[in-house]
């Protein structure tokens, strides 16, 4: 179960904000979702707020499985298309989503685009999802090296989110975690200014989610991001459950800016 949760995010340098995020409960389990609307598309705001709303709305059973959360994102991918023929404005909107489950030691998660999952524990921070970019392809096919992939110039060019024309490529993840396990969800603005070593070397500082985020949000803004920087953090806690977190905890891209920590 999960015993704690925290989020911020930030506008940074961009004119909006066009990050989403939220957590919520069903039952016994725990939901959290990111997303990073893509500005160059124009209306990415209104789509990363749509896909986070549709998961909480949707994402409501405690017993919902890997499968059925991609399926979600999946249906969330066609109801953006369908807003997309209601206003010229958004008529190409697409935002990224990554959206996660816990029950128990398991966990489960679906994704599209760039922003990411990880999981840090004493041995330091594992990168569940894949970008979904096409920097991350040509280093799949061997013809960027780790230093290639770092420096690419479209590093940040997407080939598949929620919102494009045809099916988003869809990652589903399922693995087990254990108490005192770190779950963090983060857009490219606050992980592009971070390193992995960050997430653990913070991880070993921190007892809760609240130090865990404000240290992180304190990292990144020294490191001036360029882009908006969201984040939400959650532990497993074993059979400590906090009611309180039992309310919706989210951050809509309509607003100009907010910083949650729950």
């Amino acid at each position: 179960m999960i015993g704690d949760a925290a989020a911020f995010s930030k506008i940074g340098a961009r004119q909006a904000n066009e990050d989403s995020y939220a957590s919520w409960w069903a039952g016994e389990t725990f939901f959290a979702a990111v997303a990073d609307g893509l500005g160059g598309m124009g209306g990415g705001a209104h789509a990363s707020s749509y896909v986070v709303d549709f998961m909480t709305t949707h994402a409501l059973r405690p017993d919902l499985g890997a499968a059925e959360l991609v399926g979600l994102v999946r249906e969330s991918h066609r109801g953006l298309q369908a807003l997309q023929k209601q206003s010229v404005e958004d008529r190409s909107m697409a935002t990224t989503l990554t959206v996660m489950g816990v029950r128990g030691d398991e966990l489960i998660a679906a994704h599209c685009g760039d922003s990411r999952l990880y999981v840090v524990d004493r041995d330091g921070a594992e990168q569940l999802t894949e970008d979904h970019s096409e920097a991350q392809r040509l280093f799949n096919e061997g013809r960027l090296s780790v230093v290639g992939l770092s420096s690419y110039p479209r590093k940040y060019i997407l080939e598949s989110a929620i919102g494009i024309p045809g099916e988003p490529v869809v990652q589903e993840i399922r693995r087990s975690v254990d108490a005192g396990d770190w779950l963090v969800l983060a857009t490219d603005g606050a992980y592009g200014v971070l390193e992995p070593y960050d997430l653990g070397d913070i991880a070993k500082d921190s007892r809760k989610p609240k130090q865990f985020s404000a240290a992180c949000l304190a990292l990144v803004e020294a490191r001036k991001p360029r882009d908006n920087y969201t984040m939400l953090v959650a532990r497993a806690g074993g059979n400590r459950l906090m009611h309180s977190l039992r309310r919706v905890l989210r951050r809509p891209a309509m607003e100009p800016d907010a910083s949650h920590p729950a």
